[in-house]
């Protein structure tokens, strides 16, 4: 960041003479680093991993912002019965057509439990219904302890620990935390899954959709933008602030 974009990085050094840690996490050492409070360097395409340690951290150290999650987050909707987790089918979700590489989009393949009627998520506000989303999270990343991430990672159970706190502590009632990523996750083929790791420690720590808080990508040309955010809108590429003409736009449809 500090040497793609300076101009940013401006406002992470304010952060940081105002008392904010800034931890960098990467497998190269760069000025970024060498700026940083804290410095962990993993092994290339590990980041899932290591995002997988803080979750399994908060959850497990009981660290998540309860009102935020709660009234803000799916956490306490219940899956459907046929749900079954990746682990116990092979790896894969359910609903996956044997004959084709395609989920099956039939109602009950899946999906949340239902009321019967009002057709309304059923939902369990303790978070203690074996389904519920909550749960089924907890189960996931429980594999992630500190010492498996760093055997993956290349680093040390400590170093993963010591982040986390430093979120954890970062985050709350009372302060936010904001996460940064650039290419190397954009363009990674795992790129996907390692925004939502991220977007799921967000939401734990309540730093989602609040000052100070979220993630963002650091760009710097057109084509990174439309290719990360197709999920946020449908037809990026033909956004205005991208292509100032219809006759720009229905070429390239074309």
């Amino acid at each position: 960041m500090a040497e793609a974009h300076p101009v940013g990085f401006r406002w992470a050094l304010k952060a940081r003479e105002r008392g904010a840690p800034l931890i960098h996490v990467d497998p190269r050492f760069t000025r970024t680093s060498a700026m940083a409070d804290v410095f962990v360097a993993i092994r290339a395409g590990s980041d899932i991993a290591f995002l997988g340690g803080i979750i399994n951290y908060i959850i497990a150290g009981d660290r998540w912002f309860r009102d935020y999650v709660l009234p803000y987050t799916n956490a306490s909707a219940i899956l459907n019965e046929g749900y079954v987790d990746a682990d116990e089918a092979g790896g894969v979700f359910p609903g996956l057509d044997s004959q084709s590489p395609r989920y099956s989009q039939e109602p009950g393949s899946w999906g949340y439990a239902t009321t019967p009627g009002s057709g309304e998520i059923e939902t369990d506000p303790t978070l203690e219904h074996r389904r519920c989303v909550f749960q089924v999270l907890k189960r996931h990343f429980a594999r992630y302890t500190p010492d498996k991430v760093a055997e993956v990672c290349g680093c040390r159970p400590e170093d993963v620990v010591k982040v986390a706190e430093l979120l954890c502590r970062n985050s709350g009632r009372d302060r936010t935390s904001a996460m940064v990523y650039a290419l190397g996750w954009t363009q990674h083929t795992t790129g996907v899954q390692m925004i939502r790791a991220a977007s799921i420690i967000q939401l734990l720590l309540g730093n989602i959709g609040r000052p100070g808080g979220g993630i963002m990508a650091m760009r710097g040309h057109w084509g990174a933008v439309s290719r990360a955010r197709p999920i946020f809108r449908r037809c990026t590429i033909c956004s205005p602030a991208i292509f100032r003409s219809p006759q720009q736009c229905r070429s390239i449809r074309r």
